[in-house]
């Protein structure tokens, strides 16, 4: 669907070389040379200049190139409507964050889907800030986060609450402790990476309880949970997580949790969408999860919309949806 030589053209703008663009795409370089030539002809503008062995991207091709991202996804977005119109099948993208998108989401997905016949879904795991970009990209209908969001461009519901409980390895003889001393003393810290909700939200509790910050050579970061816990597993620190991350480990007895003497880190998971978004669908997807237990529980959510939602003014309600 995508014209030939626009997927010549990434391909060369990622490799910067023509010969390793033809070795990659199975094609001869002078058919490769030819096809972006052609390609520049039709803009009226250069792309590439050569430098030596390599070609560099003019404005014009950097430009060009910032916007092939959105034009492939959203190809492939119209490719993967149109089979499921073929199959009759409904098809909508939801977003998650680590802890949303890794324990919460997947049961729930799977349990909506069976329920629903002919509906297709496809789910995308990454930080708050990366889902945030991907739903104003429209590379999402829907997204469940755990970090801080824009309001002003996103509708909001929220959906559940949840806490950031201190983790370490279960003989270190951590239960109950002062995140202020443990931060003087230099010991060592494995978190979240920058723009994460879980990272943002222990920032955040630091500076509420203006607790001292700790030192860069105390921090390592990790932006995978598996890796993360195998760390603290190993007893090279302690780190702050969701107790929906470790339901497993803890019932193995292979991590321990404790707490705060300062206070518990507290936060809300919210259900996050454009206003352009199909409410119908948005608004029954919110409502079928607020039914279902949340892990960890054995209450389902409230399936009205709650008092604290945040929702734009016009904006259609969940329960109405």
């Amino acid at each position: 669907m995508i014209d030939r030589k626009l997927e010549i053209f990434r391909m060369a703008a990622m490799l910067g070389n023509f010969t390793e663009t033809a070795a990659a795409l199975g094609m001869s370089q002078p058919n490769v040379t030819h096809q972006l030539a052609r390609l520049e002809e039709e803009m009226g503008v250069k792309l590439f200049l050569r430098d030596g062995r390599n070609v560099l991207l003019t404005p014009a091709g950097k430009e060009l190139a910032g916007h092939c991202g959105q034009l492939f996804s959203e190809a492939e977005k119209i490719i993967r409507s149109v089979r499921c119109a073929a199959e009759k099948l409904r098809y909508h993208r939801i977003g998650g964050t680590m802890t949303a998108g890794g324990y919460l989401l997947p049961g729930l997905l799977a349990s909506y889907m069976k329920a629903r016949a002919g509906l297709s879904l496809d789910l995308r795991i990454a930080n708050t800030r990366e889902i945030g970009e991907l739903l104003v990209a429209r590379e999402l209908d829907l997204a469940l986060v755990e970090g801080p969001f824009e309001q002003n461009c996103f509708l909001s519901e929220e959906y559940c609450g949840d806490e950031l409980v201190p983790v370490f390895a279960p003989d270190s003889g951590m239960r109950s402790f002062s995140l202020a001393q443990y931060i003087r003393d230099g010991k060592p810290l494995i978190l979240r990476e920058a723009g994460s909700g879980t990272r943002w939200y222990f920032d955040r509790f630091l500076a509420d309880r203006s607790l001292p910050v700790p030192e860069p050579r105390q921090i390592l970061e990790v932006n995978s949970f598996d890796a993360l816990k195998l760390l603290v597993r190993q007893g090279l620190g302690m780190t702050v997580i969701s107790p929906l991350a470790i339901r497993d480990e803890l019932a193995a007895g292979t991590l321990a949790c404790g707490s705060f003497t300062e206070g518990t880190v507290a936060r809300k998971l919210n259900f996050i969408y454009l206003p352009g978004a199909d409410h119908r669908f948005v608004g029954d997807f919110i409502r079928y999860c607020r039914k279902q237990p949340v892990p960890g529980t054995d209450k389902p959510q409230s399936p009205r919309l709650d008092s604290g939602a945040k929702r734009k003014k016009g904006a259609p309600p969940s329960r109405h949806a």
